[in-house]
């Protein structure tokens, strides 16, 4: 997905925003989600988007839904992993692209959250 300048700015004030009510500096931060603090100045600054894995460890570590970080409104609910009946009828399962897509950001979820 490409964002346009406003959209990106906006997603990164929004990180920076619960960063700091969360009382973290940039640096401390970027070593919680494991990226050189120079990136994570970047990802503020709006210079640069973050990687998927990046953006769901933003997510879990600052406590707010990826929909929030992202387009700025949360979706209004929480999709339970274990409730399989809710995610399957959010994924495609007749397009294989968006099938493996989903796949993969949820196998990138439970990584991440192992090692939290």
């Amino acid at each position: 997905m490409r964002m346009t300048k406003t959209e990106q700015k906006a997603m990164s004030n929004r990180i920076k925003e619960r960063r700091k009510f969360l009382n973290y500096t940039q640096e401390q931060f970027a070593e919680i989600i494991g990226i050189s603090a120079s990136s994570y100045t970047r990802i503020e600054n709006a210079f640069q988007n973050p990687s998927l894995d990046t953006l769901i460890k933003i997510s879990l570590n600052l406590k707010i839904p990826l929909d929030y970080i992202v387009f700025g409104e949360p979706s209004g609910h929480m999709v339970a992993v274990s409730d399989i009946d809710k995610l399957a009828a959010l994924i495609d399962f007749s397009d294989k692209d968006k099938l493996k897509h989903a796949s993969d950001v949820l196998g990138k979820i439970v990584k991440i959250k192992e090692n939290l």
